[in-house]
């Protein structure tokens, strides 16, 4: 086998055993955190009287868990994507798992809620495990190929986001899972999922070559080695106008995502398990475009194109959800969202990619994923907000909105200047 299509092998199973962990934990950890902001310590007392927080305040505390870790994911992911220009892709990506696994661990054992905030943000800091593996990959592809190979991250994403919360259900519901939780209050799923990431990090180590090569982390060093991975994003010429492209489609996206079980128990009455179905339905799309259909795109369209069909797509069909009837139509108008989505989301990157030295490749997919962590804490409160202000309908509205900006700017990226070379001279 090729070095480069072993070392992105390797990135693609590790992706998937890591994401597989991801996929069990986020759909139990609203309710593990409920179940322990049920008994607040003085200072959560203190917060809840001052927000004056009288009907449900564990729903606020669920909220603090989860937004959490993209803020402390938005200051870190950049710093790591910027060590690994100069110290490689492998030793920053098996120390991201590793702190990925010990923030599980912490969650699977503790019966604090401070604890728990802690372990979110070690995982947030840690956690540039997809930023760096991005990295990895854009460095064993040319230009040409970066689309299809930025694509093996997507389906590995799809994968994990199709079987993690199924695997979750499976352990929360079997009787050593209860058993544990009950004798011991340890949270099986949590053990498994620390388990996963440190079988992912094992095989960093024994399977993954380093992709960085020494004289690109010499000339990183040499040339770069100060300042904020973000400031030199911004200097390169199109990069701003990517970034804000990135951070307006994940907006859009994450409000449908953080409003759709609302919609879906509002317009059909669905239960948590129908909601579960409708996201796995949702990964499979992910799977089948990220895994193949990418590979017919980027070879037959060019990435400027393909970002500009899948913001369009992504515009059209996100104001039909709240309309569209049950059941054909409302499954069939997913389909141009999740693939529109996908093929903004490999091109934008790959535009990005192209336009950054090989030296900074680390940093440039740190500075895309802060972006896109930004648009996942604005969309989910956004939408909430307007759904409970203006109906069901209106976060869809607002999303196409965004879209349509991103759209707009996307034109306006056509004309930008050309590339600066792929490296400085050294």
């Amino acid at each position: 086998m090729q070095p480069s299509k072993r070392a992105q092998l390797a990135i693609f199973c590790t992706v998937v055993v890591d994401l597989l962990g991801f996929g069990i934990v986020i759909p139990i950890l609203p309710l593990y955190a409920k179940t322990l902001a049920l008994h607040p310590s003085p200072w959560m007392d203190w917060v809840n009287q001052a927000l004056n927080l009288k009907d449900s305040p564990f729903v606020f505390w669920a909220g603090v868990v989860l937004v959490i870790h993209p803020i402390a994911q938005f200051i870190a992911a950049p710093i790591l994507g910027r060590v690994s220009d100069l110290v490689g892709r492998r030793p920053v990506l098996w120390m991201s798992l590793m702190g990925t696994c010990a923030a599980y661990l912490l969650m699977a054992m503790t019966g604090r809620f401070e604890w728990v905030l802690g372990a979110r943000v070690l995982d947030g800091v840690t956690g540039g495990n997809i930023s760096v593996a991005q990295a990895a990959m854009a460095d064993s592809s040319s230009p040409q190929e970066r689309s299809k190979a930025l694509g093996i991250i997507g389906a590995a994403f799809g994968l994990g986001f199709v079987l993690g919360p199924a695997i979750a259900g499976i352990l929360s519901g079997s009787q050593l899972g209860k058993t544990m939780l009950a004798t011991h209050g340890w949270h099986l799923p949590f053990f498994v999922a620390a388990g996963m990431s440190f079988f992912a990090s094992m095989l960093v180590l024994i399977w993954l070559p380093e992709t960085l090569g020494p004289e690109a982390r010499t000339h990183a060093r040499k040339v770069q080695s100060r300042g904020h991975a973000l400031v030199h994003a911004l200097k390169r010429p199109g990069m701003p106008q990517i970034l804000l492209i990135a951070f307006l489609a994940m907006t859009g996206f994450a409000m449908m995502e953080g409003t759709y079980a609302l919609l879906c128990a509002r317009r059909f009455n669905f239960s948590q398990r129908g909601v579960g179905y409708l996201f796995a339905f949702v990964g499979v799309l992910i799977v089948i475009y990220q895994g193949g259909l990418v590979r017919v795109v980027a070879k037959r369209i060019p990435e400027r194109v393909a970002q500009l069909a899948g913001l369009a797509m992504m515009a059209c069909s996100l104001p039909l959800i709240p309309y569209a009837p049950w059941e054909a139509p409302f499954l069939l108008v997913m389909v141009p969202l999740v693939w529109g989505s996908g093929m903004n989301q490999t091109a934008t990157s790959a535009l990005a990619s192209q336009i950054t030295p090989k030296d900074e490749q680390g940093g440039l997919f740190g500075v895309i994923t802060s972006m896109s962590t930004i648009g996942r804490i604005v969309g989910p409160l956004l939408g909430t907000y307007t759904f409970a202000r203006f109906g069901y309908a209106a976060p869809y509205w607002v999303a196409a909105a965004c879209l349509t900006l991103g759209l707009v700017v996307a034109i306006g990226l056509l004309r930008t200047p050309a590339p600066l070379p792929e490296e400085d001279p050294i």
